[in-house]
């Protein structure tokens, strides 16, 4: 009788899958952050496998403090903005500016083009980096804010989150858009001037939950996994650990 010493494809090709789960939710948790400092928010569902798209178009660099091409603040409210934009850059140096547009397109990064938009526009003093661009696409529903590094020690990725989630986006689930924009505009002043405050605390525990949230999800992939293999491989120590996992450890 010839024994075949071969270890099973099946079994390994799994366990190659774990280890690559394993490997993608480390670089999801640990993934360093892009060149800018920046903060996203999604105002509602988009969906999980767009279609990839080629890149959409940087637009031209604004000849104002604040641009709205997507008539989403009224035009007080936009004429309102780049005049004190417009002063608080001549008053401190730092360039701060508001884009509003309408959409990039389906299946488009923000923070992609962002990023992108950002550096073309070169937004902020040369050699210093001190500019802050508010973008918001209207119809896709999304906001990003993007910092120089001459300015991402006043306003890191945290205080971004809490401008947006504190101030904008309930600003515009309650239909006060010129309202949540010109209190945004007064919290990144803030954050730049040394109020660590400026939008509230709430968004450092969310931003924590959703890091959390996402852990659990990334190890219960793995568990599944791990266990899958057993069940192929050992199935009794499978189904021993299963019934463990399921009655507590068998603790009363």
């Amino acid at each position: 009788m010839t024994v075949d010493a071969r270890v099973p494809r099946r079994p390994f090709a799994l366990l190659a899958l774990a280890f690559a789960v394993v490997g993608l939710g480390a670089g999801a948790l640990l993934a360093p952050p892009d060149r800018e400092a920046g903060a996203t928010a999604v105002l509602g569902l988009v969906p999980p496998l767009a279609a990839v798209q080629s890149a959409p178009r940087i637009p031209p660099a604004p000849s104002r403090w604040a641009t709205d091409e997507a008539g989403f603040l009224s035009r007080q409210a936009v004429a309102a903005l780049d005049a004190r934009l417009e002063e608080y850059e001549r008053r401190t140096g730092h360039q701060l500016l508001v884009w509003i547009g309408r959409s990039l397109g389906e299946g488009a990064s923000i923070e992609d083009w962002a990023v992108r938009t950002f550096e073309a526009w070169k937004v902020g003093r040369k050699g210093i980096d001190d500019g802050l661009v508010l973008f918001i696409l209207a119809e896709d529903r999304r906001v990003r804010i993007e910092v120089g590094y001459g300015l991402e020690g006043a306003v890191p990725d945290i205080y971004a989150y809490r401008v947006i989630d504190n101030i904008l986006l309930p600003g515009f689930r309650e239909g006060r858009p010129d309202a949540a924009v010109d209190a945004a505009v007064t919290a990144l002043m803030g954050y730049i001037g040394g109020d660590a405050n400026a939008a509230g605390g709430d968004a450092p525990r969310r931003a924590a939950r959703r890091l959390e949230d996402k852990a659990k999800s990334i190890f219960g992939v793995i568990a599944f996994l791990v266990i899958l293999v057993l069940f192929i491989t050992n199935p009794s120590l499978a189904l021993w650990l299963l019934l463990n996992i399921l009655g507590g450890g068998g603790r009363g």
